[in-house]
Parts: structure tokens; sequence; C-alpha cells
């Protein structure tokens, strides 16, 4: 598999392909990269293929805000998600002790991914259609990124859980 680094300037798509089913797919203009989907329909447990490998996005327990990642089958998780109280900045702390930052757009319309140092990483933007369709742009080659591809999986199901959870309030 191609590292996402070799995709800088080109538009990657997630998109839900069926309104009816809780299935997610991350792909390239010539390629799938991934597929996350919902194993049970009230499942908050999210299941990443893709990237060679698999994964399970969990929120470890119910009263935080936190989201976890870990190896299909694990029991440990390697990265965790977390916000502030108002969701607008959020941190992941990968398993080397790195961390990136997320800073999140109005409405939960788009997200920038920051390295430690500040430089922009990747862009999800939320363009408006009939179906949900968010693009990803890839700005700035990394280790960071090319080490942890599913990362852009977590911080897409933290905006499809935010959104759901803020239509659930109005």
């Amino acid at each position: 598999m191609k590292p996402l680094s070799s995709y800088i300037g080109e538009e990657l798509i997630l998109i839900q392909p069926s309104f009816f089913k809780r299935e997610f797919e991350f792909h390239s203009t010539m390629e799938p990269l991934a597929k996350m989907y919902f194993p049970k329909f009230f499942s908050l447990t999210a299941v990443v293929e893709g990237f060679g490998d698999k994964y399970e996005i969990i929120r470890p327990t119910f009263w935080k805000s936190e989201i976890a990642i870990k190896k299909f089958g694990d029991d440990l998780s390697f990265a965790s998600l977390t916000t502030n109280f108002f969701r607008t900045k959020g941190t992941i702390d990968l398993q080397n002790g790195k961390k990136v930052l997320l800073k999140l757009g109005t409405f939960k319309r788009s997200c920038d991914i920051f390295s430690e140092s500040q430089e922009l990483l990747i862009s999800i933007q939320t363009k408006f259609s009939f179906k949900d369709k968010n693009v990803v742009t890839i700005h700035k080659s990394s280790s960071i990124v090319d080490e942890n591809p599913w990362m852009i999986m977590m911080i897409y199901y933290f905006l499809i859980e935010s959104k759901k959870n803020g239509a659930a309030a109005a």
C-alpha cells in the first residue's frame, strides 16, 4: 500500500455510499483506501478495514468524550482522541508519546490536523450534497501521517458522532 504522503494535493473522498447502511468509504480517485462500518445497528464501536490492517474505534467509557483505537481483537488501545468542553480543539495521543492537534470548524464542517510544531498536515472539509461527502487534503508529507493512516478514520468517526449528538440535542 502506498503511504498517505504520496497523495499530497489530491482530493481524497470520505463518503457514505448508502443512506440506509452505517458504512463509510475512504478512497482516492484510483483506489479504495479504507472502509469503516458499525457491526450492529445501535453500536458505538466502529470497525476500520484498510491500511493493511483491521482496527476497532471504541468509546472506553460512556461518561467521557474520549475515543480510542485498538487493533481488532486486542484489549489495549494504542491511541486516544480527546477534545475540550466545547469540542473546538482536540488532541490525538499516539503510542510513542507524540501528539497530533485538531482544530474543528463551526458546526463540525471542517477539521484541520496539525503536528506538535503547528504545521498543517491534513484538512477535512464537508461538501454539501445529497450524500455526505467529505474531502480530505494532505498538505504536507509527514512520518506521523504515514505511520498512522487510521487517524483520518478516527477523526471522521468523531465528526459523525458529534453531528449525530448535535442533531439529537436540537
